[in-house]
């Protein structure tokens, strides 16, 4: 199987989230010139991975080279890369405490509302695309991931600079605010893929090469 350049791309941001989290922890352990230096770098390649979703999901309508394998790749490499550099962030709490005594317990139960969301909106997707329907990204989705993808990102240099904890603390807020909503909104909108009958016109027995079409455009929808 060939793998095309999209999913290249998806593959190295799975990659690129072990350095980037690695980096953070050792980043906790550190003082001095040592700490700015792996914080710093972390953040540089946790954003780096952030921008590419947006690359692959590009260069994969452009250069009609969806496929099955960056459909199912993509949407775990996000999840990948937001939950576990999140996780260490509460973990730690590196910079969180300077907002407020309480805010590194309202990050880890909002991160767990997030991940609980990806996981009900994925299972709904793989129900959708069984049907041959494919669940594209709305425009909340978009807006949920641009404000995870900066709030955790600025998050990660929280202990260097104390405004970066508030700002990436905001951000973070509405991301999880809008994660919420944009989730509550997909199983409205296609509460269909739910019911029996599935009243949304696809036919449930649709062939081998309809699902796997679904897939492949949903690898360019993944939001």
């Amino acid at each position: 199987m060939k793998i095309t350049l999209a999913t290249k791309i998806t593959i190295s941001r799975m990659f690129l989230t072990i350095p980037s989290v690695a980096l953070y922890i050792a980043g906790q352990f550190t003082a001095g010139g040592t700490r700015i230096v792996l914080l710093s770098v972390a953040c540089a390649l946790f954003a780096i991975a952030c921008i590419t979703d947006f690359v692959d999901g590009a260069i994969a309508r452009s250069t009609h080279s969806v496929s099955v394998l960056g459909s199912y790749l993509d949407p775990i490499a996000d999840k990948v890369n937001i939950c576990l550099m999140l996780f260490a962030i509460v973990c730690f709490g590196d910079g969180l405490s300077c907002v407020y005594a309480e805010n590194v317990v309202t990050v880890a139960v909002l991160g767990g509302a997030i991940f609980v969301r990806e996981l009900l909106v994925g299972m709904l997707r793989t129900i959708a695309a069984k049907i041959g329907k494919v669940i594209s990204a709305d425009i909340f989705g978009k807006i949920k991931t641009i404000f995870l993808n900066i709030a955790v990102s600025v998050l990660v240099v929280a202990g260097l600079l104390k405004p970066c904890a508030y700002i990436g603390t905001v951000l973070y807020y509405i991301g999880a605010l809008v994660t919420v909503i944009s989730g509550v909104h997909y199983f409205i909108k296609n509460k269909d893929v739910l019911t029996d009958d599935a009243e949304s016109g696809i036919e449930v027995g649709a062939s081998d090469g309809d699902v796997r079409e679904a897939h492949g455009d949903a690898h360019a929808e993944e939001e």
